[in-house]
């Protein structure tokens, strides 16, 4: 362990380059043992509430710096960071984008060492006086798996105080066992495990039992197969598990309708995984029952968990952010393009001067020029306009990602989407078929088109009074050979962004009157 000992004297370590040399010398990922020692401090802070409150309080000063750190890094999605509850994530990954800016911000990193040495002032301590007693006293009072739990983040918050504010060397012996833990923990605990694997592993022992299942009771792949079944055991079971969904005033067949396909191998490797390789086929029956309510539900909630993520208030103000940032630029350019006509101007009136003085052979050689700047100046001024037509878009784009934001409700008009349909034509483009298709049904005169067909046909968009695109729903082929079509001939147009029929009449109608 040359280069550890060697390291403990560098003043100017930090967690990233402490991780690369553990790489270097362990044969692992540069990034392996940094990661691990950031995702328990991120999660050891969701679990102090003082400590979790100023963390908060940090991060609200620049939510978008703090999110665009922690989700450009490797680390966002460590099994530590992921493994628990919604809130506990949305905690630590705030913890995160804090801790990794502080690896390069002398300040921040003095501001978190002092926040989690009044919150840890034992761990502080034991890094300080070299001894740990105190520290392990602590764990004496504890049960087994609290332990466990406890002197993991223990160790990685004590790894940051050794880093970050003990003078003297680093405990070689403590830093080289978290560094043994983490090893095991990365490469051997069973919740980092490659599932893939284990089911291939077990895949003759997984094909016996959902055979043995399939003679005993019949299809089971998913919860539908288990409420229409007309075995008993089943039907009882299937109804229980039912009833508890009721209760909680859940209905399975609104909250798993997009849940076609289960992976019932994995359901079935967790029976396998128990101690008895005794057959049970009642336990297995139970397993798999259970497991397709629970895999599920599992599912839905991992669903839930990315469409916040991906929608938050932070990805929003980091994507209204990057819209801003072009506009800006688009005006940057407007700037230049008028300066360079005002040049242009001034060159032509210089040139008119001369003109006046020259032969008539000369004038019609300065003439022929003129012409050609004047052609220059037209040319510059429709780059104008298309820019100022460009600038409009982002801003109708801006204001519907800012009423998707908010929850935006149109405003009540007396006039119903009939009377619009009845006296102008309306084309929607986007949204999937089955949506689309129900639209027809209800108004026949109003005409959708697919949002993924990039080469279709944009002359027949003539015909229409208004186009509403439907961008969630849609590529971007054939959103640019409609837009680019829509500009060019001053056809009306606008956005809608809800998905209830009701809701997007309602958004139709306040569009309509605004394009009025």
């Amino acid at each position: 362990m040359e280069s550890i000992e060697n390291t403990s004297y560098m003043t100017n370590l930090n967690i990233e380059a402490f991780s690369k040399m553990i790489g270097e010398e362990w044969n692992i990922s540069s990034c392996t043992f940094k990661d691990y020692i950031l995702a328990n401090i991120s999660i050891a802070i969701t679990r102090n509430i003082e400590l979790k409150r100023n963390i908060n309080k940090i991060y609200d000063q620049n939510r978008i710096k703090y999110n665009n750190a922690a989700i450009n890094s490797s680390c966002i999605n460590h099994v530590l960071l992921t493994d628990g509850t919604l809130e506990q994530e949305i905690a630590a990954r705030k913890a995160l984008g804090i801790l990794l800016s502080a690896e390069n911000d002398h300040i921040l990193r003095d501001i978190i060492v002092n926040l989690l040495r009044k919150s840890y002032p034992t761990i502080f301590n034991a890094v300080k006086k070299h001894d740990k007693r105190e520290l392990v006293k602590r764990y004496l009072k504890m049960d087994e798996i609290t332990q466990k739990t406890e002197s993991r983040l223990d160790a990685c918050i004590y790894f940051y105080f050794s880093i970050y504010r003990s003078k003297e060397i680093v405990d070689q012996g403590f830093v080289i066992s978290i560094i043994e833990d983490m090893k095991y923990f990365e490469f051997c605990d069973p919740i980092t495990r490659i599932i893939d694997k284990e089911i291939e592993l077990h895949k003759s022992e997984i094909q016996e039992l959902k055979a043995l299942l399939k003679r005993e009771y019949g299809k089971l792949n998913g919860y539908k197969d288990i409420l229409k079944s007309d075995l008993k055991p089943i039907m009882e079971y299937g109804e229980i598990l039912e009833n508890m969904f009721i209760i909680n005033k859940l209905d399975i067949n609104h909250l798993f309708c997009n849940s076609n396909f289960l992976n019932i191998d994995a359901i079935i490797l967790s029976y396998l995984k128990r101690n008895s390789r005794q057959v049970d086929i009642k336990l297995l029956l139970q397993t798999v029952i259970s497991g397709i309510f629970i895999q599920t539900l599992i599912n839905e909630y991992k669903n839930s968990r990315n469409l916040y993520f991906n929608n938050n208030q932070e990805t929003l103000f980091s994507e209204i952010n990057t819209l801003e940032e072009k506009l800006s630029k688009a005006d940057d350019e407007k700037i230049e393009l008028l300066n360079k006509i005002k040049l242009l101007e001034e060159k032509n009136n210089y040139l008119d001067k001369i003109v006046n003085t020259q032969t008539k052979t000369i004038n019609k050689m300065h003439n022929f020029e003129i012409n050609k700047l004047q052609n220059r100046i037209e040319e510059l001024e429709n780059q104008l306009l298309s820019e100022k037509n460009y600038r409009n878009e982002l801003n109708e784009l801006r204001e519907h990602l800012f009423k998707i934001n908010s929850n935006y409700i149109a405003s009540t008009s007396k006039k119903t989407l009939d009377y619009y349909i009845a006296r102008k034509n309306i084309i929607i483009i986007g949204g999937t078929k089955d949506w689309r298709r129900r639209f027809r049904e209800k108004y026949p005169q109003l005409r959708t088109l697919t949002g993924f067909n990039g080469n279709f046909d944009p002359n027949i968009l003539f015909n229409y009074d208004y186009v509403f695109f439907y961008t969630g729903y849609m590529d971007h082929a054939t959103y640019y050979r409609a837009i680019n079509f829509i500009r060019s001939h001053n056809i009306k147009f606008g956005y809608i962004g809800k998905t209830n029929i009701e809701l997007v009449e309602d958004e139709l109608i306040d569009e309509l009157q605004k394009l009025n």
